[in-house]
């Protein structure tokens, strides 16, 4: 997990921020990061400080999309599999 550091950014006329919050999901949705990432693992994978992580993460979390558990580890919601269905 230490080496884990997103670089492809799909770039051009593009929202970094929407960009940003679906590199989160991804990352929560990988079978590596299965068990959840915490705040400051998400920021070191996205190259970003903690303090914009909490911003990324706070709108998903409030749609379900993510959840953070009591241990402070975020892991995809149940808002996601609604969405697919």
């Amino acid at each position: 997990m230490a080496g884990t550091r997103v670089t492809k950014s799909v770039g051009g006329e593009t929202s970094q921020t929407l960009d940003r919050g679906l590199i989160v999901l991804q990352l929560l949705g990988s079978r590596e990061h299965a068990g959840g990432m915490t705040v400051t693992e998400l920021a070191t994978a996205l190259g970003i400080g903690r303090p914009n992580v909490y911003r990324l993460v706070a709108t998903p979390e409030g749609r379900d999309f993510v959840t953070r558990r009591e241990d402070g580890r975020i892991r995809l919601g149940l808002g996601l599999t609604r969405l697919a269905s």
